[in-house]
C-alpha cells in the first residue's frame, strides 16, 4: 500500500516537465501560483496537490468514501488496487477521474525487534515520482464529506517486496502524460498501469527517522537516510 509519501517541490514544479512538449493543454506555468508548500509527510486525510488532465494543480482530500460509505461511518480508502480497476467501485473512475499524485518519496514500514521502521523510497534517477491517481471530484463540481483522491497500487513485485508487498504505480513523464490525456480510453490507462509503470529496479530504499512514525513532523530531515536506530 501507501499510506505516506514526501513532496520536496511545490505542486506545479511537477507540472513542468510534463508540460515539457508544449502541449496547448497545459496553462502557461508562468501564469500559475502554488497553492501549496511542499511536505516530507504528506498523510491521509489531508490536502495535497494533484494534476488534473487540464494540466492545472488542484488541492484534494487523500481520501475516499462512496455516500453509502459516509453514511455507515465506514473508513476512507487512500489505495486501489490496480487488480480491481474494471470493479463497479472504480471503473467510473478510470474513464473520467485519472490524475496524477506528485511525489519525491513514499514510506513503507519493517517491523523490526525494537519496534515500527520506516523506510524512504525514491527513483534511483532522483526524478520526481508521477504517481498513478483516481478522483471522484470533478473540477466544476461542489465537493462533499467522502469525495477526493486514492492512489492507484500495484503488487511490489521483487526488489522491494522486503518493504512492502504493494507499492504505488509510479509512471515516467511521458507515460504520466499519456495516462492523464482525455483522448486516452479506461482500458489503455489500465493496460499502462499494468505494464508501464517504473518497474522495482528504479528504485532505492533506506531507513529513516522513526519521526516519519507520526503524522505531525514534517522537513527534509526525514529523508535523510540513517544509520541503526533512529529516536
Amino acid at each position: 500500500m501507501c499510506g505516506r509519501y514526501a513532496r520536496a517541490r511545490y505542486g506545479i514544479d511537477y507540472l513542468i516537465p510534463l508540460a515539457s512538449d508544449r502541449d496547448t493543454r497545459w496553462p502557461l506555468l508562468n501564469d500559475s501560483t502554488p497553492a501549496d508548500t511542499p511536505s516530507w509527510n504528506a498523510a491521509p486525510g489531508s490536502r495535497q496537490p494533484v494534476i488534473y488532465p487540464d494540466g492545472v494543480v488542484r488541492l484534494l482530500h487523500w481520501g475516499y468514501r462512496p455516500a453509502w460509505a459516509v453514511a455507515k461511518g465506514i473508513p476512507q480508502m487512500i489505495n486501489a488496487k490496480i487488480e480491481k480497476a474494471t470493479s463497479s467501485a472504480w471503473a467510473a473512475m478510470w474513464k473520467n477521474g485519472r490524475i496524477i499524485v506528485p511525489a519525491d518519496y513514499w514510506y513503507e514500514w519493517k517491523t523490526e525487534s525494537n519496534g515500527k521502521q520506516p523506510y524512504a523510497i525514491q527513483a534511483k534517477s532522483g526524478e520526481p515520482l508521477y504517481v498513478a491517481g483516481l478522483t471522484n471530484v470533478r473540477p466544476d463540481m461542489e465537493q462533499r464529506e467522502g469525495d477526493g483522491f486514492v492512489i492507484v497500487t500495484s503488487d511490489a513485485g521483487a526488489g522491494l517486496v522486503d518493504v512492502h508487498d504493494r507499492r504505488p504505480v509510479v509512471f515516467s513523464a511521458d507515460i504520466a502524460r499519456e495516462y492523464l490525456d482525455t483522448a486516452t480510453s479506461a482500458e489503455r490507462a489500465i493496460h499502462l498501469a499494468r505494464t508501464a509503470a517504473e518497474p522495482p529496479e528504479a528504485f532505492t530504499s533506506f531507513p529513516v527517522s522513526r519521526k516519519v512514525n507520526r503524522s505531525g513532523p514534517d522537513g527534509p530531515d526525514l529523508v535523510e537516510p540513517i544509520q541503526g536506530d533512529s529516536p
